[in-house]
């Protein structure tokens, strides 16, 4: 799943920082919808690794639903980036403190992010941080430095 290219070691360094410090990691119906669409080699090889990791499975939600819509009326993204915008809502509507994607086409935008977070507050939801894998690592780092 994971190879030797920067971004497959970066999102190594990811979930083992993730395990070490017992984050629970979040997958929602969608995504695992993903999973088993995609490739039969690379989907068996992602669901047998999500076994390993302490994980929680988000169930439907209709109000995540509604919130990815949300998302569209507000013109975070058009509707052909639905399961994207889903991504997001499940994220939102179940509390999770933030979202991590190489997703920077789409999600991982500072634009995007900030109308996500007025149409969530709009909806009486929290802001949600969205980053990814390296950008997580650095402010970890940072943190962890910080606090020593």
């Amino acid at each position: 799943m994971i190879d030797d290219s920067e971004r497959g070691i970066i999102t190594k360094e990811f979930f083992e920082f993730v395990v070490k410090n017992n984050y629970v990691f979040v997958i929602s119906e969608i995504v695992k919808t993903e999973i088993e669409d995609s490739k039969k080699n690379k989907g068996e090889t992602i669901l047998k690794f999500l076994e390993t990791l302490n994980y929680d499975f988000l169930p439907h939600s209709e109000e995540s639903h509604n919130l990815a819509w949300n998302y569209v009326k507000d013109r975070v993204l058009t509707e052909n980036h639905i399961d994207d915008l889903t991504h997001v809502a499940y994220a939102t509507v179940f509390g999770c403190d933030l979202i991590v994607s190489w997703n920077r086409k789409h999600i991982v935008k500072l634009s995007k992010m900030q109308k996500i977070n007025l149409c969530n507050v709009k909806n009486n939801y929290r802001p949600i941080t969205i980053c990814t894998p390296k950008e997580f690592l650095l402010f970890t780092n940072k943190e962890t430095e910080n606090e020593n």
